[in-house]
């Protein structure tokens, strides 16, 4: 009995090894995807560095516009090709 339950456990570990590699591949983004979010989140970061700049409106005006910022990330990168 215990001889069927070591390579029972050993067969199910091994088919679990076998399939991980393949699920861990799944689908890649283009290159064309890849360019266009990096253009998105380039043009975060400097909104962010804009928004938190000497002299720069604070309080409430800064979660606004951080807000809108991301709000806007988040539309670019929903418009990129795929």
């Amino acid at each position: 009995m215990s001889n069927k339950l070591i390579r029972t456990a050993a067969l199910l570990l091994s088919c679990g090894l076998a399939a991980s590699p393949a699920l861990a591949n799944g689908k890649k983004h283009s290159p064309e995807h890849n360019a266009a979010v990096k253009k998105c989140v380039e043009a975060y970061e400097a909104g962010a560095r804009a928004a938190h700049a000497p002299n720069s409106p604070t309080g409430a005006a800064r979660h606004r516009t951080m807000h809108a910022l991301a709000e806007a990330k988040k539309a670019c990168i929903a418009k990129a090709p795929k």
